[in-house]
């Protein structure tokens, strides 16, 4: 995995998360856990997993959603094309998929 990605994916979600905290006044507690423990490719590839065996998205994805804002999630990220090589085309289909792209 190429690890300078991987650092600046992480660095990404973790601003995600700050503004997620002033502009919706979210706390993702749970993820920032997994973020502690994972980093951000290994947690967004956990949630995309049981999002996929589950068929529901993650809490904070439905908290993102009723605020509007969609941009903020971890999904999101999982879908600019600059972060693609880190994950499976699987993975980033669903991503488009429950944003509402193609």
């Amino acid at each position: 995995m190429d690890v300078i990605l991987s650092n600046k994916f992480n660095e990404e979600i973790s601003n995600k998360m700050s503004r997620a905290k002033k502009e919706c006044n979210y706390n993702p507690t749970r993820f920032n856990q997994m973020l502690q423990k994972y980093g951000a490719v290994e947690t967004a590839k956990r949630l995309i997993a049981s999002a996929l065996k589950t068929g529901n998205t993650s809490d904070g994805f439905t908290t993102l959603f009723l605020c509007e804002r969609l941009d903020l999630t971890m999904e999101d990220s999982v879908c600019n094309p600059e972060y693609q090589s880190l994950f499976t085309p699987e993975e980033i289909a669903y991503c488009k998929e429950i944003l509402g792209r193609k």
